[in-house]
């Protein structure tokens, strides 16, 4: 900015230079419209509080960037005032105060603690309401908590933010990576999630930049929600953007930050030697023979202990059986690294009486963590706010918002390490293998290869030996296991571009005192193109004696998928307020309506074996071709209302309903009418509380009961009441030269289905006291699902189809959720914070046709629920521990888990239907053998904490999210060590039951006895964890440096994101990815600036 300033500077005075001295003769100097003394007005501002002197408030000239910060003493001087200027005094935690200057020298400021907080404004369905009127459980937050912080989402920013909304991340760190919501737990065994509504349109909240976001409300019970109907059964989230200010000049802000980031977690993989001597005991266990030699197991001791000096990489010049055992890789470290990232975000906002602006334009630039795959993903987004009012009864504004992305990752390959796009630690990635061959020239065996004689470089050979130039692609492989490293380089990727433009024009009347009218258009262009590219490639496997190539046989493809998204919403609504008898007695009516439609359209084409792989042309392959399409829509309309009255203030009612219209069901099916009523008691108005409001400054409890219709079924499409034909021509014979089309008869479909309901109580309250330093808010809730979409009633298997979805299923859910915040300053101008939230819920099946005889779920998906069950439970055996001899194991039938021998160091389980056997029984929940339900998976205690403080230009926060119970039961090689041969544990697995081991935790390994690893409460773990999300440590310039750098305001800070970690589960999982093959959560540091001119 500096620069900038002196170079206009030489501009204007070469250009005065340059103008003739006659020019100036004829220009004739205006009069000032004030005196000169005005003009140079002085003040001194003495800023205090109950306390004393307040260190660090703001006072500033109104409309300008003429201010500056109170100093040890509380004082501030303010130069070249005029009068009538407006000087503006804030100080977080206090009311903000406006004084007109007058030419008095001196002005003293006593600051008034905020006690205006419940006078709040808080988004609610289609308007804003006071936060002291609410009646719903609604909860509020700014948008400056996503700010500063180096994620790409909304999601990340919201964890343990809000109580019960709870957040994952079911890709993990993945660059990209989007979040999942889930509102209040669980609310149908048909999953779903809340709606989410950007500046009162339908968007995914994963693609807004958090820098643009003004507040955010979560409307949880079903008053609140009740207004949005058939989309709204799993709750609402409300995101408002920033928009300009009137009589603002304009102002910039500038955010920047780089990060580092890395795994959160370090998974080891056992050591070669580990992984020999477990592997082949495992092998005895399973009555197989020895793997390895006593010789070859003494080379890899000696390589342990650095007797034998190998290369990291393969050298052929080395006895080779020796060399293939002691490769001793940490795929870990080969796999992940440590990489750089950016953001960067510029806007520009202001207005004058009439109209308002708020632009801006957000670039981020991530960088994923794996060492050989530049795994990447950008996001540009681009926003323009506009209002205008253009008469006092009319104000027109509109929104244009672009966000383009794309995203780099290496293919999908299971087989290989890569699964789903993150899962790059297979349970198959032997210490053995190396990752590379050496980094000099060497001899690769090829049968048929001319004999080579090279003096120069000493290689003499008879035949069958190429020569393999130096490269870094040389990649290893081992006995047919790929490398990941190798997939991830050199197999192929998948791309994807997206464009999401939003184009938005609203009016807003207001004919006569109390009356708004708004209507609003929204259309959106939503495209995303994905190309995914397979490529062949070779490793190079050991083999004694010889290297020999190694060629991957899946064919090279080229696939191509295109996804365009058409949507449009209208919403069209009147308000209507009055106060009678001053304001005694108080009304608030709001009616509109509201249409959506969004229609899809999909094409796809493949083509295997392509010619050239660096030019992925369906033109340039020769081998099978597909190619399909999709054309799909879905529509919805309704008809909406609010009522509110309040008397005084003090006593409040509110009443909203909603018909609802949705084309995912039949005609005769297709409307429903959700009403919610809701009512709440300030009690801290009533006369009798008066003698309290010293200490207890306000008390409101609130009561809301109303119903809501779910018709988000992603799973059944948009026109599930219809049986639809498929088609298939992929037969292995022709008629009359080709393929036959043959069409499938369709499937039965259940014509009277409709919506899903939920109804929902709930019951809470709104406190503070010590003049508002400490809040707190809590709510009780209970929530019943009915006529969830399942399987119905059994029919005759002679019907020859399965059994069409029906409304023959109820749920019941019922949690609660708290937050208290305490806010305080001391008089020494420390100003300090603390916030938590704590949320719960359980669901239970209170009905469930189609399952008469009482099948208990083995997993989330099977289908199987029964009345009464707790969704999440997990069914298992009880342990005993583990067998200390063969005899004691030959003491108790476990045939049924597992046929063969039982022995010593087995799993030994407990007989409680004593029958003198182990046994699963029907799997019933009335004949379970000897299982019983011996833990829950659901989140349970979902909590956060943020702590703070600010002092003179110090700022610090620190924010811990996380999990207070959980049950789960892990599996894979991943968990357990060995489950066949060709499993490679992580250290964990390490403490595993041997004769000199006897209180190990594991059972001996093996992969023959799968008993030892059925579900018990031996091995449940404790998923619970507290995980430091962010630490944030700022610096503010001071502003008398600043003003004279043309800056009104910069900051500087470090931030970090998941930075510890505190669980007692096994150490090779992450609780907040249980699946094991999951792109890990990242570690974050970063630093950056916040710039304001």
């Amino acid at each position: 900015m500096l620069k900038k300033t002196k170079l206009v500077s030489l501009m204007l005075l070469a250009g005065t230079l340059a103008v003739p001295e006659s020019a100036f003769a004829e220009i004739t100097p205006e009069r000032p419209s004030v005196s000169l003394s005005q003009q140079n007005g002085k003040v001194v501002c003495v800023v205090e509080d109950s306390f004393g002197p307040v260190i660090g408030a703001s006072v500033v000239v109104k409309g300008t960037t003429n201010g500056n910060v109170t100093d040890m003493d509380g004082k501030v001087v303010l130069e070249n005032l005029k009068k009538g200027d407006i000087i503006q005094i804030s100080y977080i935690g206090y009311a903000t105060q406006e004084i007109t200057y007058t030419g008095q020298p001196s002005i003293p400021v006593t600051l008034k603690e905020d006690t205006q907080a419940l006078q709040e404004v808080v988004v609610v369905g289609y308007g804003t309401q006071k936060k002291e009127n609410l009646t719903g459980a609604v909860a509020a937050v700014a948008g400056d908590v996503l700010e500063n912080r180096p994620i790409t989402n909304v999601g990340q920013g919201l964890q343990g933010v809000v109580p019960n909304l709870n957040v994952t991340m079911s890709k993990g760190g993945a660059p990209g990576s989007s979040s999942d919501f889930n509102i209040r737990g669980n609310n149908s065994i048909n999953g779903g999630s809340p709606l989410v509504l950007v500046d009162n349109v339908q968007m995914d909240a994963n693609l807004v930049n958090p820098e643009d976001i003004a507040s955010i409300s979560v409307l949880k019970d079903a008053a609140s929600a009740a207004i949005y109907g058939a989309r709204a059964a799993y709750g609402v989230i409300l995101i408002t953007t920033k928009k300009g200010k009137s009589e603002q000049k304009p102002q910039i802000s500038v955010s920047a930050s780089g990060y580092w980031q890395s795994p959160a977690l370090r998974m080891h993989n056992i050591n070669s030697l580990e992984y020999l001597e477990m592997r082949d005991i495992a092998a005895a266990n399973s009555g197989m023979s020895s793997l390895i030699t006593p010789g070859q197991l003494d080379y890899v001791k000696k390589y342990m202990d650095g007797s034998y000096k190998y290369s990291e990489y393969f050298d052929q010049s080395q006895d080779q059986s020796r060399w293939i055992y002691c490769g001793n890789t940490d795929w870990f470290n080969e796999l992940y690294k440590t990489s750089f990232s950016q953001q960067y975000n510029v806007n520009i906002s202001g207005g004058d009486s009439k109209t308002t602006y708020y632009g801006s334009v957000g670039f981020a630039d991530q960088n994923g963590i794996l060492k050989t795959a530049d795994d990447n993903y950008k996001k540009f987004n681009a926003t323009l706010n506009l209002s205008s009012q253009l008469t006092k009864w009319l104000q027109v504004s509109a929104k244009i918002a672009d966000n383009y992305s794309t995203e780099d990752h290496p293919i999908t390959n299971s087989t290989a390490g890569i699964d789903a796009y993150g899962g790059m630690l297979k349970n198959d990635l032997s210490p053995l293998m190396p990752v590379r061959f050496g980094h000099t020239g060497r001899l690769v065996y090829s049968p048929g290869a001319a004999a080579i004689n090279d003096s120069n470089l000493g290689i003499q050979t008879s035949g069958d030996y190429i020569y393999k130039e130096e490269g870094i692609n040389n990649y290893s492989g081992q006995n047919g296991n790929t490398n990941p490293a190798a997939v991830g380089d050199l197999g192929g990727y998948t791309k994807y571009k997206i464009n999401d433009l939003w184009l938005t024009g609203a009016v807003k009347i207001t004919p006569l005192e109390g009356l708004v009218i708004n209507a609003d258009y929204t259309y959106n262009i939503y495209s995303k193109n994905a190309s995914e590219v397979q490529r062949t490639f070779t490793d190079y496997t050991a083999v004694a004696g010889t290297e020999a190539l190694y060629g991957w046989t899946k064919p090279s493809y080229a696939n191509y998928t295109t996804n365009e998204d058409y949507y449009y919403a209208f919403n069209a609504f009147a308000e209507y307020s009055k106060s009678f008898l001053e304001n005694t007695h108080n009304f608030k009516i709001m009616a509109g309506y509201n249409q959506e439609k969004k229609s899809n359209k999909k094409y796809n084409a493949k083509r295997t074996n392509l010619i050239v792989e660096d030019i992925p042309d369906l033109d340039l392959a020769t081998g099978e071709q597909s190619m399909s399409s999709e054309d799909t829509y879905w529509a919805i309309n309704g008809f909406f209302f609010r009522f509110n009255y309040n008397y005084k203030q003090r006593y409040l009612l509110e009443v909203n309903g909603r018909y609802d219209g949705s084309s995912k069901f039949a005609k005769d099916h297709r409307y429903a009418f959700f009403p919610s009523v809701s009512a709440a008691w300030r009690i801290s108005e009533e006369n009798f509380w008066q003698p309290l409001k010293g200490w207890w400054n306000d008390m409101k409890i609130r009561g809301s009961y109303g119903s809501l219709g779910n018709q988000v079924m992603d799973d059944l499409g948009n026109f599930p009441y219809l049986a639809t034909y498929g088609t298939n021509s992929s037969y292995n014979y022709l008629i009359n030269g080709s393929k036959p089309v043959i069409v499938k008869a369709p499937g039965l479909v259940a014509p009277d289905f409709t919506w899903e309901t939920v109804t929902q109580m709930d019951f809470g309250f709104d406190a503070s006291f010590l003049n508002n330093r400490l809040t707190g808010t809590f709510d009780w809730y209970r929530r019943n699902t009915k006529d969830m979409l399942v399987a119905g009633a059994t029919l005759p298997a002679t019907l020859g189809a399965s059994v069409p979805k029906s409304n023959s299923a109820d749920m019941k859910t019922i949690g609660w959720e708290l937050s208290l915040g305490w806010n305080d300053r001391l008089e020494n101008g420390f100003s300090y914070w603390v916030k938590g939230v704590l949320s719960d819920y359980q669901a239970t099946i209170t009905k469930y046709a189609g399952n008469d005889a009482g099948f208990y779920s083995q997993s989330d998906d099977d289908g199987k629920y029964y009345v009464g069950q707790k969704i999440g439970e997990i069914w298992g055996y009880h342990s005993n521990g583990l067998f200390q001899s063969d005899d004691e194991a030959a003491t108790i039938d476990q045939s049924e888990l597992y046929a063969g021998k039982w022995g010593a160091g087995d799993v030994k389980y407990e007989d409680l239907d004593n029958d003198g056997k182990i046994t699963k029984g029907e799997e019933t929940i009335y004949n379970p053998g000897d299982k019983s339900i011996i833990g829950n998976k659901t989140p349970r205690y979902q909590f956060g904490i943020t702590v703070g403080f600010d002092y003179k230009n110090f700022d610090f926060e620190m924010f811990w999210q996380g999990t207070g119970k959980r049950d789960y039961m892990l599996s894979g090689a991943q968990f357990w060590g060995f489950t066949s041969q060709w499993d490679v544990p992580y250290t964990p697995a390490l403490d595993y039951w041997t004769e000199t081991n006897t209180d190990a935790y594991f059972p001996r390994p093996g992969w023959q006895n799968g008993g030892n690893r059925v579900t018990s409460d031996r091995y449940l773990q404790s998923a619970a964890y507290g995980r430091l999300k962010n630490l944030t440590v700022g610096y503010t310039i001071p502003k008398n440096l600043t003003t004279k750098w043309g800056i009104s305001r910069l900051r500087l800070y470090v931030t970090g994101e998941n930075l510890l970690t505190i669980t007692p589960l096994n150490d090779a999982f992450d609780p907040e990815t249980l699946g094991g093959m999951t792109y890990p959560i990242n570690r974050k540091v970063a630093i950056g600036l916040n710039l304001t001119l």
